[in-house]
């Protein structure tokens, strides 16, 4: 899909505000009604957006709202477990219309690209899709990349995608245009964009408890990823060989305590017996989070901190009731921590999130802005005139 900036960005609108009259939208952009006019009767004709008339019982001339056809285009947004692969088809209301997981646990890159592609391609048919309305893939992975993002560093737990191949096989075998981004960063967007938060929190930090402890942040409407895609990884904070706040931590504190845990579904079916080990590492947990609350706040400011990631929701709440009890300082005199929420996507996060990178990058404004940076979207270089 090729839309302009400009049309980018009454999509933008129109997705934050659901329901909007055109007279709001040309105030919001800053355009004049004959602009928006024009610009919105391409997207209409493209089937991207619906116009309805609103039914107030006044008198006068009813307002017509413009909304997003939600099942207009989807996305394929992909996850990974130790053991699993997750795929989901996510519609423009950030609903999953459907999904599959696939065992991944003695996969290489290439196969787990292929077993992908096998379950998007059988979930289209299923729901009766053509294959031109998916505008993506998108890939989030636990870990981090190389220079200029050419390598893909991933998590310990996954060698299959720590090859360097693992992007050149995802592009090799995927039918729709392929977006990859580390966990953190793909929560975060997804919170920032489907999370239902009215004003959007601008920026918005995301911690991120999977495997390691990650993060991502949002500023000025898009994924904030620096040179490489690396930025806004709190786990720095947490030194491997000491006690860390990470799923990877949790299944190690239980297996000491005689609870055999492989991988975050595990977790949904710990024995009552496990409680008094699971409650002593949430409480410590909590506590050591508080300073990546208190550094995301001297960094970035954030208007909003989200806690979400891997961990099911009972042991996510269980974290943020840590968190609010202590007294966590403000990163300088006068200055207080940012306020901290959990995710509202729970355990939809991670699928959600990764489908929301070809939304985005289709879709919103932010993707194709130019501020002077040297790199495209934060890693790609581009080339100058």
């Amino acid at each position: 899909m090729d839309l302009s900036r400009n049309e980018r960005r009454l999509v933008e609108l129109i997705f934050v505000g659901k329901k909007i009259a055109r007279v709001d939208l040309a105030e919001r952009s800053g355009m004049t009604g004959a602009s928006v006019t024009r610009l919105i009767g391409r997207l209409i004709e493209i089937g991207l957006l619906i116009e309805v008339v609103e039914r107030t019982g006044a008198q006068g001339q009813p307002r017509r709202l413009l909304s997003l056809r939600a099942d207009r285009y989807l996305s394929a947004g992909i996850t990974f477990s130790v053991s699993r692969m997750e795929v989901a088809i996510v519609d423009l209301a950030g609903r999953i219309l459907t999904s599959r997981s696939a065992d991944i646990e003695t996969s290489t890159a290439l196969s787990v690209a292929e077993a992908a592609q096998a379950a998007i391609a059988t979930m289209l048919a299923d729901l009766g899709t053509p294959k031109d309305r998916l505008l993506g893939v998108g890939c989030s992975v636990p870990g981090n990349f190389g220079t200029m993002s050419n390598i893909l560093k991933a998590h310990s737990f996954f060698p299959a995608f720590d090859d360097g191949e693992a992007d050149q096989a995802f592009k090799a075998t995927f039918e729709a245009p392929y977006y990859i981004e580390n966990d953190g960063t793909s929560a975060a967007l997804g919170e920032y964009v489907f999370g239902g938060r009215i004003p959007q929190p601008d920026p918005m930090f995301f911690i991120h408890i999977g495997h390691g402890v990650g993060g991502g942040a949002v500023i000025d409407g898009r994924p904030y990823r620096g040179v490489n895609g690396n930025a806004c990884l709190p786990g720095v904070l947490y030194p491997y060989d000491q006690p860390r706040p990470s799923g990877q931590d949790l299944f190690a504190t239980l297996d000491d305590a005689g609870f055999v845990v492989h991988d975050f579904p595990d977790l949904e079916h710990l024995p009552d017996k496990a409680n008094a080990a699971l409650e002593n590492w949430v409480e410590r947990a909590g506590k050591q989070l508080g300073e990546t609350v208190r550094v995301a706040t001297a960094m970035f400011d954030p208007a909003l901190i989200v806690l979400g990631g891997r961990l099911p929701e009972l042991v996510t709440n269980k974290l943020m009731s840590v968190i609010s009890s202590q007294p966590i300082l403000g990163p300088s005199r006068g200055l207080q921590a940012a306020p901290v929420e959990t995710s509202r996507l729970g355990p939809r996060a991670g699928a959600i999130g990764a489908a929301c990178i070809p939304f985005f990058a289709s879709l919103f404004s932010a993707a194709v802005a130019d501020d002077g940076s040297p790199y495209l979207n934060g890693r790609k270089p581009k080339s100058r005139p």
